[in-house]
Protein backbone atom coordinates (compact mmCIF):
# COMPACT_ATOMS: atom_id res chain seq x y z
CA UNK A 1 0.00 0.00 0.00
CA UNK A 2 0.93 3.33 -0.07
CA UNK A 3 3.23 5.07 2.32
CA UNK A 4 1.58 7.82 5.09
CA UNK A 5 2.82 10.91 4.33
CA UNK A 6 6.01 13.53 4.87
CA UNK A 7 6.97 16.36 6.81
CA UNK A 8 7.41 20.12 6.46
CA UNK A 9 11.27 21.18 5.84
CA UNK A 10 13.61 21.08 8.67
CA UNK A 11 15.49 23.95 9.67
CA UNK A 12 19.20 23.65 9.80
CA UNK A 13 21.66 22.09 7.97
CA UNK A 14 20.32 20.39 4.79
CA UNK A 15 22.44 17.23 3.33
CA UNK A 16 25.06 17.06 0.85
CA UNK A 17 23.02 16.05 -2.03
CA UNK A 18 19.70 17.11 -2.74
CA UNK A 19 16.70 16.76 -5.00
CA UNK A 20 19.08 15.99 -8.24
CA UNK A 21 19.88 12.48 -6.57
CA UNK A 22 15.62 11.55 -6.76
CA UNK A 23 13.36 11.06 -9.29
CA UNK A 24 9.61 11.09 -9.24
CA UNK A 25 8.50 7.10 -10.89
CA UNK A 26 5.07 6.79 -12.44
CA UNK A 27 3.93 2.94 -12.92
CA UNK A 28 0.78 1.55 -13.94
CA UNK A 29 -0.04 -1.93 -13.52
CA UNK A 30 -2.36 -5.01 -13.71
CA UNK A 31 -1.96 -7.59 -11.87
CA UNK A 32 -3.64 -11.30 -13.05
CA UNK A 33 -6.66 -12.85 -11.32
CA UNK A 34 -5.37 -15.99 -9.24
CA UNK A 35 -8.74 -17.61 -9.04
CA UNK A 36 -9.89 -17.42 -12.82
CA UNK A 37 -6.41 -16.94 -14.07
CA UNK A 38 -7.51 -15.93 -17.97
CA UNK A 39 -8.20 -12.63 -16.90
CA UNK A 40 -6.38 -10.11 -15.46
CA UNK A 41 -7.49 -7.59 -12.56
CA UNK A 42 -8.25 -3.70 -13.29
CA UNK A 43 -5.42 -1.79 -14.33
CA UNK A 44 -3.55 0.75 -11.83
CA UNK A 45 -1.08 3.41 -11.14
CA UNK A 46 1.26 3.77 -8.33
CA UNK A 47 3.87 6.89 -7.81
CA UNK A 48 7.00 6.85 -5.54
CA UNK A 49 10.32 8.60 -5.66
CA UNK A 50 13.38 6.53 -7.18
CA UNK A 51 17.02 7.11 -6.30
CA UNK A 52 19.16 7.95 -8.93
CA UNK A 53 22.67 5.97 -8.84
CA UNK A 54 25.77 6.26 -10.76
CA UNK A 55 25.46 4.87 -14.82
CA UNK A 56 21.88 6.37 -15.28
CA UNK A 57 20.24 3.91 -12.88
CA UNK A 58 17.25 4.68 -10.58
CA UNK A 59 16.36 2.30 -7.45
CA UNK A 60 13.36 1.37 -6.68
CA UNK A 61 11.35 -0.83 -4.22
CA UNK A 62 10.29 -4.14 -6.22
CA UNK A 63 6.59 -3.57 -5.24
CA UNK A 64 6.54 -0.55 -7.38
CA UNK A 65 7.20 -2.17 -10.39
CA UNK A 66 5.02 -5.43 -9.72
CA UNK A 67 2.58 -6.63 -12.32
CA UNK A 68 3.74 -3.18 -14.05
CA UNK A 69 2.84 -2.64 -17.41
CA UNK A 70 4.61 1.12 -18.50
CA UNK A 71 7.21 2.46 -16.06
CA UNK A 72 7.97 6.11 -16.72
CA UNK A 73 10.67 8.56 -14.75
CA UNK A 74 9.82 12.11 -14.49
CA UNK A 75 12.07 14.90 -13.08
CA UNK A 76 10.61 16.49 -9.86
CA UNK A 77 11.25 20.18 -11.11
CA UNK A 78 10.24 20.18 -14.24
CA UNK A 79 7.77 17.44 -15.09
CA UNK A 80 9.56 16.25 -17.89
CA UNK A 81 9.14 12.58 -18.55
CA UNK A 82 10.80 9.14 -20.19
CA UNK A 83 9.67 5.74 -20.59
CA UNK A 84 11.77 3.24 -18.38
CA UNK A 85 12.65 -0.68 -18.10
CA UNK A 86 13.00 -3.01 -14.94
CA UNK A 87 16.64 -4.18 -15.47
CA UNK A 88 16.80 -6.10 -12.38
CA UNK A 89 13.86 -7.33 -9.51
CA UNK A 90 14.44 -9.02 -6.92
CA UNK A 91 10.96 -9.40 -4.88
CA UNK A 92 12.39 -10.96 -1.85
CA UNK A 93 14.81 -8.37 -1.25
CA UNK A 94 11.84 -6.21 -2.46
CA UNK A 95 14.28 -3.91 -4.90
CA UNK A 96 14.48 -3.08 -8.41
CA UNK A 97 16.47 -1.61 -10.37
CA UNK A 98 15.36 0.89 -13.62
CA UNK A 99 16.83 1.68 -16.79
CA UNK A 100 15.77 4.07 -19.29
CA UNK A 101 14.38 2.47 -22.03
CA UNK A 102 14.85 5.86 -24.41
CA UNK A 103 18.52 5.83 -25.28
CA UNK A 104 18.47 9.05 -27.80
CA UNK A 105 17.25 11.44 -24.89
CA UNK A 106 18.93 9.51 -21.80
CA UNK A 107 21.66 12.11 -22.12
CA UNK A 108 19.63 14.94 -21.59
CA UNK A 109 17.21 13.69 -19.05
CA UNK A 110 19.97 12.52 -17.08
CA UNK A 111 21.95 15.88 -17.55
CA UNK A 112 20.93 17.83 -14.21
CA UNK A 113 21.17 14.62 -12.24
CA UNK A 114 23.16 13.53 -9.76
CA UNK A 115 24.48 9.34 -8.62
CA UNK A 116 24.08 8.80 -5.05
CA UNK A 117 26.45 6.17 -3.43
CA UNK A 118 25.19 3.89 -0.69
CA UNK A 119 26.56 4.32 2.93
CA UNK A 120 26.16 0.59 4.67
CA UNK A 121 28.21 2.43 7.88
CA UNK A 122 25.10 2.59 9.75
CA UNK A 123 24.95 1.69 13.37
CA UNK A 124 22.05 1.56 16.65
CA UNK A 125 22.02 5.47 17.89
CA UNK A 126 23.26 6.76 14.38
CA UNK A 127 21.32 9.94 13.04
CA UNK A 128 19.28 9.73 9.56
CA UNK A 129 17.19 11.23 7.61
CA UNK A 130 13.93 10.83 5.44
CA UNK A 131 13.97 12.42 2.17
CA UNK A 132 10.80 13.71 0.21
CA UNK A 133 10.37 16.52 -2.38
CA UNK A 134 7.41 19.33 -2.01
CA UNK A 135 4.79 19.79 -4.72
CA UNK A 136 7.14 22.12 -6.60
CA UNK A 137 10.52 19.83 -6.68
CA UNK A 138 11.56 21.24 -3.26
CA UNK A 139 13.31 19.22 -0.82
CA UNK A 140 11.71 17.94 2.65
CA UNK A 141 13.93 16.16 5.39
CA UNK A 142 12.25 14.36 8.22
CA UNK A 143 15.16 13.55 10.66
CA UNK A 144 15.74 9.72 12.55
CA UNK A 145 17.50 8.08 14.50
CA UNK A 146 18.42 4.36 14.56
CA UNK A 147 17.19 2.13 17.76
CA UNK A 148 17.02 -1.33 17.19
CA UNK A 149 18.73 -3.44 14.10
CA UNK A 150 17.47 -6.95 12.94
CA UNK A 151 15.54 -8.94 10.54
CA UNK A 152 12.11 -9.63 8.99
CA UNK A 153 10.45 -10.36 6.03
CA UNK A 154 10.07 -7.68 3.54
CA UNK A 155 7.37 -9.23 1.51
CA UNK A 156 7.65 -12.90 0.85
CA UNK A 157 7.12 -14.80 4.07
CA UNK A 158 10.44 -17.26 5.12
CA UNK A 159 12.75 -14.85 3.35
CA UNK A 160 14.67 -12.77 6.23
CA UNK A 161 16.86 -9.87 5.82
CA UNK A 162 18.43 -7.47 7.64
CA UNK A 163 16.12 -3.91 8.63
CA UNK A 164 16.84 -0.96 10.35
CA UNK A 165 13.96 -0.18 12.71
CA UNK A 166 14.34 4.10 13.35
CA UNK A 167 11.81 6.78 15.50
CA UNK A 168 10.95 9.59 13.91
CA UNK A 169 7.79 11.46 12.61
CA UNK A 170 6.97 11.08 9.26
CA UNK A 171 4.07 12.82 7.64
CA UNK A 172 3.52 13.66 3.67
CA UNK A 173 2.52 15.44 1.19
CA UNK A 174 2.21 13.46 -1.20
CA UNK A 175 1.88 9.60 -1.35
CA UNK A 176 4.90 7.63 -2.13
CA UNK A 177 5.95 3.94 -2.78
CA UNK A 178 9.40 4.25 -1.85
CA UNK A 179 11.44 6.67 0.55
CA UNK A 180 15.13 7.07 0.13
CA UNK A 181 16.59 7.32 4.06
CA UNK A 182 20.07 9.59 4.28
CA UNK A 183 22.71 9.50 6.24
CA UNK A 184 25.58 12.37 5.36
CA UNK A 185 23.96 12.88 1.94
CA UNK A 186 24.59 9.18 0.88
CA UNK A 187 21.98 6.15 0.61
CA UNK A 188 21.33 4.40 3.88
CA UNK A 189 18.29 2.64 2.94
CA UNK A 190 14.67 2.71 1.59
CA UNK A 191 11.72 3.04 4.38
CA UNK A 192 9.67 -0.21 3.96
CA UNK A 193 6.96 0.84 6.44
CA UNK A 194 5.85 3.42 8.94
CA UNK A 195 3.87 2.88 12.23
CA UNK A 196 2.42 6.12 12.77
CA UNK A 197 0.94 5.06 16.24
CA UNK A 198 4.33 4.37 17.71
CA UNK A 199 6.41 6.98 15.30
CA UNK A 200 8.82 3.76 14.01
CA UNK A 201 9.91 3.52 10.42
CA UNK A 202 11.22 0.00 8.91
CA UNK A 203 14.07 0.67 6.83
CA UNK A 204 15.09 -1.96 4.62
CA UNK A 205 19.28 -0.93 4.99
CA UNK A 206 22.21 -0.02 2.54
CA UNK A 207 23.94 -3.48 3.02
CA UNK A 208 21.17 -5.23 1.43
CA UNK A 209 20.69 -2.77 -1.50
CA UNK A 210 24.83 -2.70 -1.76
CA UNK A 211 24.47 -6.88 -2.13
CA UNK A 212 21.71 -6.22 -4.63
CA UNK A 213 23.84 -3.71 -6.72
CA UNK A 214 26.92 -6.22 -6.53
CA UNK A 215 24.69 -9.02 -7.92
CA UNK A 216 23.61 -7.12 -10.69
CA UNK A 217 26.90 -5.98 -11.83
CA UNK A 218 27.66 -8.77 -14.23
CA UNK A 219 24.35 -8.77 -16.00
CA UNK A 220 23.28 -11.79 -14.86
CA UNK A 221 21.66 -11.91 -11.03
CA UNK A 222 21.46 -14.77 -9.21
CA UNK A 223 19.64 -13.56 -6.34
CA UNK A 224 20.32 -13.29 -2.36
CA UNK A 225 21.56 -17.08 -1.33
CA UNK A 226 19.72 -19.21 1.46
CA UNK A 227 20.60 -21.67 4.13
CA UNK A 228 17.17 -23.51 3.76
CA UNK A 229 16.03 -25.07 7.82
CA UNK A 230 13.53 -24.11 9.97
CA UNK A 231 15.26 -24.40 13.92
CA UNK A 232 13.76 -23.87 17.34
CA UNK A 233 15.57 -21.74 20.09
CA UNK A 234 17.09 -24.02 22.67
CA UNK A 235 16.28 -21.73 25.77
CA UNK A 236 14.07 -23.96 27.69
CA UNK A 237 15.99 -26.17 30.25
CA UNK A 238 14.16 -29.20 29.77
CA UNK A 239 14.73 -28.94 25.89
CA UNK A 240 18.26 -28.46 26.56
CA UNK A 241 18.35 -31.78 28.90
CA UNK A 242 16.52 -33.92 26.45
CA UNK A 243 18.78 -32.40 23.41
CA UNK A 244 22.05 -33.28 25.82
CA UNK A 245 23.25 -29.46 25.41
CA UNK A 246 25.32 -28.13 28.48
CA UNK A 247 24.36 -24.91 30.25
CA UNK A 248 26.67 -23.07 28.07
CA UNK A 249 26.92 -24.52 24.72
CA UNK A 250 26.17 -22.53 21.87
CA UNK A 251 23.39 -23.82 19.31
CA UNK A 252 19.89 -24.07 18.21
CA UNK A 253 18.00 -27.35 17.29
CA UNK A 254 17.07 -27.99 13.47
CA UNK A 255 13.46 -28.65 13.22
CA UNK A 256 13.32 -28.37 8.85
CA UNK A 257 15.54 -29.08 6.11
CA UNK A 258 14.48 -27.38 2.97
CA UNK A 259 14.88 -29.93 -0.34
CA UNK A 260 17.46 -28.68 -2.30
CA UNK A 261 18.16 -25.31 -0.38
CA UNK A 262 21.83 -24.74 0.65
CA UNK A 263 21.40 -26.34 4.33
CA UNK A 264 20.11 -29.79 2.49
CA UNK A 265 22.85 -29.71 -0.14
CA UNK A 266 25.78 -29.60 2.88
CA UNK A 267 24.05 -32.30 4.90
CA UNK A 268 22.51 -30.81 7.34
CA UNK A 269 19.92 -32.84 8.86
CA UNK A 270 16.57 -32.53 10.89
CA UNK A 271 17.52 -32.81 14.49
CA UNK A 272 20.89 -31.23 14.60
CA UNK A 273 22.11 -28.67 16.55
CA UNK A 274 23.22 -25.83 14.54
CA UNK A 275 26.49 -24.94 16.36
CA UNK A 276 28.41 -22.02 13.75
CA UNK A 277 28.18 -20.72 10.34
CA UNK A 278 31.65 -19.75 8.52
CA UNK A 279 33.31 -19.41 12.26
CA UNK A 280 30.79 -17.52 13.80
CA UNK A 281 29.55 -19.25 16.72
CA UNK A 282 25.17 -19.42 16.92
CA UNK A 283 24.01 -18.73 20.73
CA UNK A 284 20.55 -20.74 21.61
CA UNK A 285 18.68 -18.00 20.18
CA UNK A 286 20.00 -18.39 16.58
CA UNK A 287 21.83 -15.33 16.90
CA UNK A 288 25.62 -14.39 16.34
CA UNK A 289 27.70 -11.43 17.49
CA UNK A 290 27.97 -9.32 14.00
CA UNK A 291 30.89 -6.98 14.06
CA UNK A 292 28.54 -3.89 13.70
CA UNK A 293 25.37 -4.49 14.53
CA UNK A 294 25.47 -6.79 17.49
CA UNK A 295 23.45 -9.90 17.86
CA UNK A 296 21.79 -10.48 14.59
CA UNK A 297 19.94 -13.52 13.41
CA UNK A 298 22.32 -16.41 12.08
CA UNK A 299 20.28 -15.22 8.32
CA UNK A 300 22.66 -12.45 8.12
CA UNK A 301 25.53 -14.37 7.46
CA UNK A 302 23.76 -16.34 4.68
CA UNK A 303 21.98 -13.33 3.32
CA UNK A 304 23.64 -10.41 4.03
CA UNK A 305 27.59 -11.35 4.22
CA UNK A 306 27.68 -13.87 1.22
CA UNK A 307 26.57 -14.70 -2.17
CA UNK A 308 25.54 -17.70 -4.61
CA UNK A 309 28.28 -19.98 -5.15
CA UNK A 310 30.03 -18.93 -2.37
CA UNK A 311 31.62 -21.66 -0.37
CA UNK A 312 30.09 -22.42 3.44
CA UNK A 313 31.10 -24.09 6.51
CA UNK A 314 28.36 -25.65 8.70
CA UNK A 315 29.38 -26.95 12.35
CA UNK A 316 26.13 -29.25 13.66
CA UNK A 317 26.05 -31.64 16.92
CA UNK A 318 24.64 -35.01 15.55
CA UNK A 319 24.32 -37.57 18.24
CA UNK A 320 26.50 -35.77 20.19
CA UNK A 321 29.20 -35.64 18.43
CA UNK A 322 30.66 -32.55 15.70
CA UNK A 323 30.31 -33.03 12.30
CA UNK A 324 31.67 -30.08 10.28
CA UNK A 325 29.72 -29.82 6.33
CA UNK A 326 31.07 -27.99 3.50
CA UNK A 327 29.12 -27.02 0.38
CA UNK A 328 28.86 -23.91 -1.83
CA UNK A 329 25.57 -21.42 -1.32
CA UNK A 330 22.34 -21.72 -3.54
CA UNK A 331 19.25 -19.98 -4.12
CA UNK A 332 16.20 -21.76 -4.62
CA UNK A 333 14.18 -20.37 -7.39
CA UNK A 334 10.52 -19.81 -6.43
CA UNK A 335 9.87 -21.80 -9.07
CA UNK A 336 11.83 -25.07 -7.20
CA UNK A 337 9.56 -24.82 -4.22
CA UNK A 338 6.76 -27.80 -4.64
CA UNK A 339 3.91 -24.77 -3.79
CA UNK A 340 5.67 -21.50 -4.73
CA UNK A 341 5.45 -18.79 -2.36
CA UNK A 342 5.09 -15.66 -4.25
CA UNK A 343 4.10 -14.16 -8.37
CA UNK A 344 4.46 -11.08 -9.99
CA UNK A 345 4.74 -10.09 -13.77
CA UNK A 346 3.36 -13.05 -15.00
CA UNK A 347 0.16 -15.08 -14.62
CA UNK A 348 -0.90 -18.15 -12.46
CA UNK A 349 -0.17 -22.00 -14.66
CA UNK A 350 -3.75 -23.63 -15.45
CA UNK A 351 -5.41 -26.15 -18.06
CA UNK A 352 -9.44 -25.58 -18.52
CA UNK A 353 -10.41 -29.22 -19.99
CA UNK A 354 -13.70 -29.21 -20.62
CA UNK A 355 -14.78 -27.09 -17.51
CA UNK A 356 -12.43 -28.30 -15.28
CA UNK A 357 -9.95 -25.82 -13.82
CA UNK A 358 -6.52 -27.38 -13.09
CA UNK A 359 -4.26 -25.09 -11.17
CA UNK A 360 -0.81 -25.16 -9.29
CA UNK A 361 -1.44 -24.91 -5.34
CA UNK A 362 1.07 -22.02 -4.62
CA UNK A 363 0.75 -19.50 -1.93
CA UNK A 364 -1.04 -16.37 -3.94
CA UNK A 365 -4.16 -18.42 -5.37
CA UNK A 366 -4.27 -19.23 -1.17
CA UNK A 367 -4.14 -15.64 0.01
CA UNK A 368 -6.43 -14.22 -3.01
CA UNK A 369 -9.21 -16.07 -0.54
CA UNK A 370 -7.80 -13.71 2.37
CA UNK A 371 -7.82 -14.84 5.48
CA UNK A 372 -11.80 -14.34 6.42
CA UNK A 373 -12.76 -16.97 3.59
CA UNK A 374 -10.46 -19.72 4.22
CA UNK A 375 -12.65 -22.48 5.26
CA UNK A 376 -13.79 -25.97 3.40
CA UNK A 377 -11.56 -27.34 0.56
CA UNK A 378 -9.38 -23.32 0.96
CA UNK A 379 -8.89 -24.59 4.45
CA UNK A 380 -7.45 -28.18 3.16
CA UNK A 381 -5.40 -26.79 0.49
CA UNK A 382 -3.75 -24.32 3.16
CA UNK A 383 -3.12 -27.88 5.47
CA UNK A 384 -1.38 -29.70 2.44
CA UNK A 385 0.87 -25.80 1.38
CA UNK A 386 2.06 -25.82 5.15
CA UNK A 387 2.85 -29.75 5.62
CA UNK A 388 3.62 -30.45 1.61
CA UNK A 389 6.70 -33.30 3.16
CA UNK A 390 4.71 -36.48 1.68
CA UNK A 391 3.78 -35.18 -1.43
CA UNK A 392 7.31 -34.12 -2.06
CA UNK A 393 8.43 -37.67 -1.48
CA UNK A 394 6.00 -39.14 -4.08
CA UNK A 395 8.40 -37.10 -6.69
CA UNK A 396 5.87 -34.46 -7.15
CA UNK A 397 7.41 -31.29 -8.86
CA UNK A 398 3.84 -29.33 -8.19
CA UNK A 399 0.42 -30.24 -6.60
CA UNK A 400 -2.12 -29.62 -8.53
CA UNK A 401 -5.40 -29.71 -8.04
CA UNK A 402 -8.83 -28.97 -9.26
CA UNK A 403 -9.45 -25.49 -8.37
CA UNK A 404 -12.75 -24.81 -10.33
CA UNK A 405 -15.90 -26.10 -11.84
CA UNK A 406 -17.12 -24.27 -14.84
CA UNK A 407 -20.79 -25.66 -16.22
CA UNK A 408 -20.58 -27.70 -18.94
CA UNK A 409 -22.36 -30.86 -20.11
CA UNK A 410 -19.16 -32.46 -18.95
CA UNK A 411 -19.52 -31.52 -15.32
CA UNK A 412 -22.45 -32.19 -14.41
CA UNK A 413 -22.95 -34.03 -11.27
CA UNK A 414 -19.30 -33.03 -10.27
CA UNK A 415 -20.32 -29.26 -8.91
CA UNK A 416 -18.43 -29.04 -5.84
CA UNK A 417 -15.11 -31.44 -6.83
CA UNK A 418 -13.38 -28.21 -6.57
CA UNK A 419 -10.41 -27.94 -4.21
CA UNK A 420 -9.52 -31.55 -4.54
CA UNK A 421 -5.88 -32.83 -5.44
CA UNK A 422 -5.27 -34.84 -8.68
CA UNK A 423 -3.36 -37.87 -8.64
CA UNK A 424 -3.86 -39.27 -12.08
CA UNK A 425 -5.52 -38.28 -15.16
CA UNK A 426 -5.51 -41.19 -17.86
CA UNK A 427 -3.39 -43.28 -16.46
CA UNK A 428 -0.72 -40.82 -16.10
CA UNK A 429 0.58 -39.66 -12.79
CA UNK A 430 0.11 -35.80 -12.25
CA UNK A 431 3.92 -34.58 -10.94
CA UNK A 432 3.33 -31.05 -13.03
CA UNK A 433 0.51 -29.51 -15.01
CA UNK A 434 2.23 -30.25 -18.07
CA UNK A 435 1.54 -33.22 -16.88
CA UNK A 436 -2.40 -32.64 -17.31
CA UNK A 437 -2.14 -31.61 -20.91
CA UNK A 438 -0.20 -34.12 -22.05
CA UNK A 439 -2.48 -36.71 -20.28
CA UNK A 440 -5.79 -35.62 -21.89
CA UNK A 441 -4.34 -35.73 -25.31
CA UNK A 442 -4.52 -39.67 -24.55
CA UNK A 443 -8.07 -40.47 -23.71
CA UNK A 444 -8.67 -44.51 -22.66
CA UNK A 445 -11.86 -46.07 -24.83
CA UNK A 446 -13.14 -42.56 -25.61
CA UNK A 447 -13.28 -41.37 -22.36
CA UNK A 448 -10.97 -39.07 -19.73
CA UNK A 449 -10.79 -40.92 -16.27
CA UNK A 450 -9.59 -38.29 -13.64
CA UNK A 451 -8.42 -39.87 -10.24
CA UNK A 452 -8.22 -37.74 -7.14
CA UNK A 453 -6.85 -37.64 -3.70
CA UNK A 454 -9.91 -37.90 -1.77
CA UNK A 455 -13.63 -38.86 -2.36
CA UNK A 456 -15.26 -39.29 -5.08
CA UNK A 457 -11.59 -40.55 -6.33
CA UNK A 458 -12.79 -41.15 -9.71
CA UNK A 459 -14.18 -38.54 -12.56
CA UNK A 460 -15.31 -39.96 -15.98
CA UNK A 461 -15.66 -37.07 -18.54
CA UNK A 462 -16.76 -38.29 -22.57
CA UNK A 463 -13.66 -37.34 -24.97
CA UNK A 464 -15.90 -35.84 -27.21
CA UNK A 465 -18.09 -34.22 -24.91
CA UNK A 466 -15.13 -32.20 -23.55
CA UNK A 467 -14.57 -31.40 -26.96
CA UNK A 468 -17.24 -30.06 -28.08
CA UNK A 469 -17.35 -28.14 -24.47
CA UNK A 470 -14.30 -26.53 -24.94
CA UNK A 471 -15.25 -24.85 -28.12
CA UNK A 472 -18.66 -23.15 -26.05
CA UNK A 473 -15.67 -22.00 -23.50
CA UNK A 474 -13.75 -20.05 -26.12
CA UNK A 475 -16.72 -18.73 -28.23
CA UNK A 476 -19.50 -19.54 -26.29
CA UNK A 477 -20.74 -17.84 -22.95
CA UNK A 478 -17.59 -17.69 -21.14
CA UNK A 479 -15.21 -16.36 -24.30
CA UNK A 480 -12.06 -17.76 -22.74
CA UNK A 481 -8.93 -16.39 -25.11
CA UNK A 482 -6.70 -19.62 -23.71
CA UNK A 483 -7.98 -23.02 -22.59
CA UNK A 484 -4.04 -23.27 -20.91
CA UNK A 485 -1.02 -21.19 -20.20
CA UNK A 486 2.35 -23.64 -19.20
CA UNK A 487 4.62 -21.48 -18.92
Amino acid sequence: GFLPPLSRPQQGPQPILNTSSLLKVNVTFQAHNMQIPWQKEGAGGRRGLGVVLPGNRVLVTALMVADSTYIELELADSGQKMPAKVEAVDYEANLALLAPSSPAKEKTFFAGLKGVQADSSARIGDALSAWHTGRVGDLIVTPMRISKVMTQGYVVDNASFLVYEATGIIRSEANSFTLPIVKGGKLAGLLLRYDSKNQVATILPAPIIEHFLSDVKDGKYDGFPSLGIEFQATLDEQFRDYLGLKNDAPGVFVSAVTKGGSADKAGVKKGDILTSINGSSIDSRGDYQDAQFGAVSVSHIIRGRAFVGDDVEIKVIRDGKEVVLKSQLTRKQPDDYLVRPYLFDKGPKYVLNGGLLFQELTRPYLNSFGGEQQGGPILRLQRIANAPDEYEKEGRKKIIFLSAILPTQSTQGYERMSGQVVDEINGRKINELADVAAAFKEPKDGLHIVKLAQFPFILHLDAIKVERDNLQLTNGMFRISELSRLE
